[in-house]
């Protein structure tokens, strides 16, 4: 099995709508080769900072399969908003890749 996880730091006041963006994405993953499962998180903190901080976690079969879907078309629509809406972030967002072991 393989974990991916991506961070990403959205603009306070971008917060609500971010969350919108992908409520509102048209993307049917369950039909990807190799896809297991995927949630999408919301930092739990009462500390205030310049940013809110989500984070995507995905399980797929492989790394090969997750590779494989990174250069499909699937890939590219499930990406289509990301440069339209980087007004949102603070920085690009952060991938970390898991080989699971146990």
């Amino acid at each position: 099995m393989y974990v991916t996880m991506n961070h990403f730091k959205i603009k306070p006041e971008f917060a609500e709508e971010y969350v919108k963006v992908w409520e509102d994405a048209d993307v049917k993953v369950e039909d990807v080769d190799g896809f297991l499962t995927f949630r999408f998180f919301r930092i739990d903190t009462d500390k205030e900072a310049d940013y809110v901080l989500y984070a995507s976690y995905s399980e797929w079969e492989s790394k090969e399969k997750f590779k494989a879907w990174t250069k499909s078309e699937h890939f590219i629509k499930s990406h289509k908003t990301g440069m339209t809406n980087r007004k949102m972030y603070i920085e690009p967002p952060t991938l970390k890749c898991w080989d699971v072991l146990i």
